[in-house]
């Protein structure tokens, strides 16, 4: 009488298999609502932390340039504002790159260098005189070891 059921009960059991290994691989390969948002909200993230690495490296760059003026230049201080000027801007916040741009202000500036020479030659001299103690140092400093 069991053998009658036999091939029965292995058909069940074939067909039950069969169902669980598709029920089983629906499951594993579902994707929530849920995981998907935490995804979106990881992709996010990485998104906004990599343009703000982008842009905070931008500002560090901007920040290790130095200001330098040519020899020429030096000599005379109303021609170095306009290299100064323009070095300066990049770093300058954004609500005041445009007074740099603007005619009043810059002859304002223009006015002023000119009324108080002695002002504008002792800043640009700021400027000038770290480049000559730092060279001047680095003379003694090579004629100490030799």
């Amino acid at each position: 009488m069991i053998e009658q059921f036999l091939p029965y009960l292995v058909m069940v059991s074939i067909v039950f298999g069969g169902i669980c290994a598709v029920v089983t691989t629906r499951n594993i390969t579902r994707t929530s609502p849920i995981n998907n948002k935490i995804k979106r909200q990881y992709d996010l993230y990485i998104s906004d932390l990599e343009t703000s690495n982008k842009r905070l490296n931008g500002k560090v760059n901007q920040m290790k340039k130095t200001i330098t003026i040519d020899p020429e230049e030096a000599g005379d201080p109303f021609s170095a504002i306009g290299s100064i000027i323009d070095q300066i801007a990049p770093q300058l916040p954004a609500s005041i790159r445009p007074l740099l741009k603007n005619k009043k202000a810059v002859e304002f500036v223009s006015n002023y260098v000119q009324q108080n020479p002695d002002a504008v030659k002792s800043i640009v001299e700021k400027f000038t005189s770290k480049q000559t103690k730092n060279s001047a140092s680095e003379t003694s400093t090579t004629e100490s070891t030799l």
